[in-house]
């Protein structure tokens, strides 16, 4: 769980679910998708250091898309794309980094248990007030 083993460990805010996919604060950003992106390598069995926010963007974007490339994920974009630490490459980093580390825990999915629903047998109640083209005729 990241939210327990990393963000709290760096004093950093829990993140929704749309943070990485829309601009805010590119270099806040990008500072937190290098920690993930660490976070997630490491979990998927590699070792990874991680990043400072005084670190060369270039530098870290090429050990990430080492590490990536060796989990065996396909590459076919500029590194640049990853500077801004927001849109579609950085949600696909983060995705497929993801994958790796949930195969390199033998994470499986449980099929989802829902609750028994007491049936209810419904009442039809009749309504006088509802009126029938005839009726209406009629007048």
């Amino acid at each position: 769980n990241y939210d327990e083993e990393a963000a709290r460990r760096q004093g950093a805010r829990g993140l929704n679910r749309h943070y990485f996919a829309l601009p805010t604060n590119p270099g806040e950003q990008f500072y937190m998708f290098s920690v993930l992106a660490a976070w997630l390598i490491n979990k998927g069995g590699h070792h990874f250091e991680q990043p400072q926010e005084s670190d060369d963007p270039n530098a870290t974007i090429s050990r990430i898309l080492s590490e990536l490339r060796s989990f065996g994920a396909v590459v076919d974009f500029p590194p640049a794309k990853l500077k801004a630490g927001y849109g579609e490459h950085v949600c696909y980093v983060l995705d497929s980094l993801s994958e790796a580390a949930l195969k390199h825990t033998n994470f499986s999915w449980n099929r989802p248990s829902y609750p028994a629903e007491e049936s209810e047998e419904e009442t039809v109640i009749e309504d006088d007030a509802e009126l029938t083209l005839d009726k209406v005729e009629d007048k």
